[in-house]
């Protein structure tokens, strides 16, 4: 019996750093909108760079989809233009995760995998500040709240996530996330 209910607080504690990371993480990217005064949708991931001098080159790339350089108090990313619009804004705002979230590290360059493979705990926040800044949370909330009143399918979270400029998969785990829909 103690050993299940050591187990259980394992799994309990688990939850609870997971809820307090992304609560943290949300709070960040609400921070960096207020601070930079970002306040229309869809959220211009090229001004909040802009804002804070952060260069974007951009290139055709087979092995990468972002990287983010800092050197001397400036940064630089590199964003592939092979891909589509919404991925490459989402890349800038996973960028910009690991600018406000990851000081530590001069360079992150994110590769390209197999959605299979697990990805480290620092791709994942990165992941979950670039959601909670394009998709922000009170925002997204309302705007489900008008549409979910007249019912939900494919087509409304197709709209909604135009409004945002994200993908249809974006939106669903934003929206998963944020409790609103079921996994």
């Amino acid at each position: 019996m103690e050993r299940q209910g050591r187990h259980g607080l394992k799994r309990f504690l688990g939850k609870r750093n997971k809820y307090m990371m992304s609560e943290r993480i949300e709070k960040k990217a609400e921070e960096v909108l207020s601070a930079l005064n970002v306040k229309s949708i869809p959220i211009s991931v090229e001004e909040i760079a802009n804002q804070l001098k952060i260069k974007i080159g951009r290139a055709p790339s087979s092995e990468f989809s972002g990287m983010l350089i800092r050197k001397d108090g400036r940064a630089l990313m590199g964003i592939n233009n092979s891909e589509g619009t919404a991925r490459q804004r989402f890349t800038i705002a996973h960028e910009l995760g690991h600018y406000f979230l990851h000081p530590q590290n001069d360079t992150f360059v994110d590769y390209r995998q197999n959605e299979k493979e697990p990805r480290n705990h620092r791709e994942r926040e990165a992941d979950m500040f670039a959601a909670a800044l394009l998709m922000p949370r009170k925002e997204v909330t309302k705007d489900f709240q008008k549409i979910v009143r007249k019912g939900f399918s494919e087509i409304e979270l197709h709209k909604l996530a135009g409004k945002y400029e994200v993908s249809d998969k974006a939106m669903r785990f934003r929206l998963v996330n944020l409790n609103m829909l079921l996994g």
